[in-house]
């Protein structure tokens, strides 16, 4: 919301430099002549504010279309929260949470900042943005529905090779990406305990109880 303020408030500026030279201004018989430099200054500066929530609103998009195929076609609502959004929400420990009810899907600060990272570079991706990757995927099998989490993690660590691919990843890439978070962040969680415990099953394995068979899980062989 600041972004957009400041860009109006720049989109105003050019606004009234324009109409300057339109109609002359109080006390005035004639317009003023734009002020080319000035012009191009306000101007440069309302876009440049207006890119970040115009960038933010259309991935929110972007991702609200790929959730709602991952989600079996179940309407997804993807909201990047802002910093203020993040301190007033109950679940602010959170990577992201999910109103089953709605579909609507809330990121928090900065894990949609680390989900476009990841999308930049996945070849490179970091332990963050593999979590970045496996939330989206995460709360989209909550929008299917799911609440149990232990059960919804199994079910997203099956799909994220399908998320990373939906999401623009190479296949060889988004495999990898998949099969990493599997060995390097999911196995582990049952040792680290805790909030984490609540999130691991010692059935979400290749023919464990949880191994739904996907023809493109995560661990299928290619």
């Amino acid at each position: 919301m600041l972004w957009l303020l400041i860009s109006l408030f720049f989109g105003w500026c050019a606004f009234r430099e324009i109409r300057g030279a339109w109609v002359a201004p109080p006390g005035y018989a004639l317009p003023t002549p734009i002020t080319k430099s000035y012009l191009a200054l306000v101007t440069g500066l309302a876009l440049l504010f207006a890119w970040p929530p115009v960038h933010i609103w259309y991935f929110e998009r972007f991702l609200s279309v790929r959730a709602t195929l991952l989600a079996d076609n179940h309407p997804a609502r993807i909201h990047c929260n802002s910093t203020f959004d993040t301190m007033m929400a109950q679940e602010m420990l959170a990577a992201a949470y999910t109103h089953i009810e709605t579909g609507t899907v809330n990121f928090q600060k900065p894990w949609c900042d680390r989900l476009i990272s990841y999308l930049r570079h996945p070849a490179e991706a970091s332990s963050l943005e593999l979590d970045s990757l496996d939330a989206f995927t995460h709360e989209s099998m909550h929008v299917r529905g799911e609440r149990n989490e232990a059960v919804t993690e199994c079910e997203a660590v099956q799909r994220n090779y399908r998320a990373a691919k939906l999401l623009g990843v190479a296949d060889a890439i988004a495999r990898r990406n998949a099969l990493d978070y599997y060995t390097r962040e999911y196995l582990r969680m049952a040792s680290i305990g805790g909030m984490q415990s609540a999130y691991h099953s010692t059935e979400c394995a290749p023919g464990g109880a949880l191994d739904e068979h996907l023809s493109d899980s995560t661990w299928a062989e290619p």
